[in-house]
């Protein structure tokens, strides 16, 4: 008995080594490196001292910039460019760089922000990511903002490469002719690159909206897409103010549905919450409350 006894106090004693050993290191958090032939990411695991705030990000930011072994990693922000800048608020945080950032390759930039957007997200205080240069948002290729970036922007697969492509059918639903119900339009075979997000993929093909002369679009074209992302089931889609003004011909719910259900029946998602601006406290055409993630709607549908 006094045996089971000293095994069981030993085993209590070891356990509680343990539970300390990891208290000590901090918080893990992955850390996104470039590997050494700078054309893919690998992680490797960061125990962070600081547990939330900006004082957390910028612990996470000095990691990002130095890999403890630079021969299997190395660090996806190149010396000469540099942070000067980060405000976190409401879960986004703003991240300014120097001039140098507008010279990197189109390459190493995609997996600069990979790398980036997705260790910083693992933070508990941050949501989405937005880029500056000099102050001035990141802009893609056409000119566009790339506005506000999350981890479903940048999906990581093993033998990731930049330029892989696949294809996927889709059941989308845009308005009926009249803007009354919502009327099923199926999609085959839409390439998409792979680093892309189903959800993020089905919202802009809603943005191009449809040739069919028995429906109509649900997005105005003067929309603008800042960011997609998924969280505990829950995709959050975030639109500028645009998506407020008065541009619709169709009854609000059809538009609102239009995006939740869509995304519901191609993605991972159970529920959407629609952002303006990040901001959920909304009132869609003084109807529709956009306050709480809204789930699939059957009766919007056309029969």
């Amino acid at each position: 008995m006094k045996k089971k006894i000293c095994i069981i106090l030993c085993l209590v004693w070891i356990l509680s080594l343990v539970g300390c050993s990891n208290a000590e290191k901090g918080t893990e958090t992955n850390i996104f490196y470039v590997n050494p032939d700078g054309n893919a990411l690998i992680q490797e695991e960061y125990y962070r001292k600081e547990t939330s705030g900006e004082e957390s990000v910028k612990e996470v930011l000095k990691a990002l910039q130095s890999p403890t072994d630079e021969k299997k990693f190395q660090s996806a922000i190149p010396k000469k460019v540099e942070i000067e800048k980060c405000h976190l608020e409401d879960k986004q945080l703003e991240l300014v760089f120097n001039e140098e950032y507008s010279k990197i390759s189109k390459s190493a930039e995609v997996l600069l922000r990979a790398a980036v957007v997705q260790t910083l997200v693992q933070l508990p205080d941050v949501t989405f990511v937005a880029f500056y240069v000099e102050d001035e948002p990141l802009r893609d290729l056409s000119g566009d903002i790339i506005g506000l970036m999350c981890a479903e922007d940048f999906i990581q697969n093993t033998g990731y490469s930049l330029k892989s492509y696949q294809e996927k059918d889709l059941k989308l639903y845009f308005s009926n002719k009249d803007g009354t119900k919502l009327s099923t339009e199926k999609r085959t075979s839409v390439h998409y690159n792979i680093n892309t997000s189903i959800e993020k993929l089905v919202v802009e093909q809603l943005m191009k909206g449809t040739s069919a002369e028995k429906r109509s679009g649900t997005i105005p074209s003067s929309v603008k897409l800042l960011g997609v992302s998924v969280k505990d089931g829950i995709c959050y889609v975030n639109f500028d103010s645009a998506f407020l003004n008065d541009g619709y011909n169709i009854k609000p719910e059809v538009a609102v549905y239009s995006i939740v259900n869509s995304i519901i029946a191609n993605g991972n998602a159970t529920k959407v919450q629609i952002l303006v601006d990040g901001s959920g406290d909304v009132m869609f055409m003084g109807t529709v409350d956009l306050s709480e993630p809204l789930g699939w709607k059957a009766e919007v549908i056309e029969e």
